[in-house]
């Protein structure tokens, strides 16, 4: 288990990359433990969803700003490692369903 926080002065620009790289990350490798399954991963996406709004309301970058900008890329949804975590979650409502049925039908 690991976790990642990268603290910045970030223009709205790049801190929307590297959010959007993070979250990325957290979708597709952070479901893979149960402990993770349950309380970690949707905990830190909803950290990363507060982060979001505090994102959206920074400035833009203005030309001549030291540094050069990072690209913000794709959205997270429609980056094919997002939708890893629907291996996971899969597996999740599986399990719950065959507890469910062995409830019903014992």
């Amino acid at each position: 288990m690991r976790f990642q926080k990268l603290e910045g002065p970030f223009c709205r620009t790049c801190g929307t990359a590297v959010l959007r790289q993070m979250t990325a990350a957290t979708l597709a490798l952070g479901w893979w433990s149960p402990f993770s399954l349950v309380f970690f991963t949707p905990f830190t996406l909803i950290w990363n969803a507060s982060v979001r709004a505090k994102l959206n309301k920074l400035a833009e970058p203005v030309p001549g700003q030291p540094g050069q900008q990072l690209d913000p890329g794709t959205p997270v949804l429609r980056r094919a490692v997002s939708y890893i975590a629907l291996l996971p979650l899969a597996w999740a409502i599986w399990v719950i369903a065959h507890i469910i049925g062995d409830i019903a039908g014992g």
